[in-house]
């Protein structure tokens, strides 16, 4: 086992699961939409302070992505996407992300890397689009 604390069996009956459903709207095709404060505020929100949090979009045409939301970075997704659908890609969203990522929460924060954050990207059209949180943990 890797260095850190375990979990005994008992610890289990403390495990609660808290949804919630929010929109993002996109501007943009590509476009990028950060949901990490409002990811961050379900996860204050739920009581749970050590588990998982899974960010779940359904829609076919968006991915998410978990990276630096860099103006220099964006633009060079923005023209690979440009690229791969000018040969004929249909459905660029695996290529770039998926539907869904799975994140730790510890003592209360969502656990990402200094620069990180958790980005919706546009693929389809501009649009309403939902995002599940689902946190999972005690």
């Amino acid at each position: 086992m890797a260095s850190g604390q375990g979990r005994n069996r008992d610890s289990f009956a403390n495990m609660r699961t808290h949804q919630i459903e929010c929109s993002a709207r996109t501007k943009d095709v590509p476009g990028f939409v950060d949901l990490t404060d409002d990811i961050q505020s379900a996860l204050s929100g739920s009581g749970i302070s050590d588990g998982q949090v899974t960010i779940f979009s359904p829609h076919t045409t968006c991915a998410i992505l978990v990276n630096e939301r860099e103006s220099g970075l964006l633009e060079d997704i923005k023209r690979t996407l440009g690229r791969l659908n000018s040969n004929g890609a249909e459905q660029s969203a695996g290529m770039v992300g998926a539907t869904s990522v799975v994140l730790p929460a510890v003592e209360g924060e969502l656990r990402l890397g200094t620069w990180q954050r958790v980005l919706l990207v546009e693929l389809g059209e501009p649009s309403e689009r939902s995002v599940v949180i689902q946190i999972v943990g005690e």
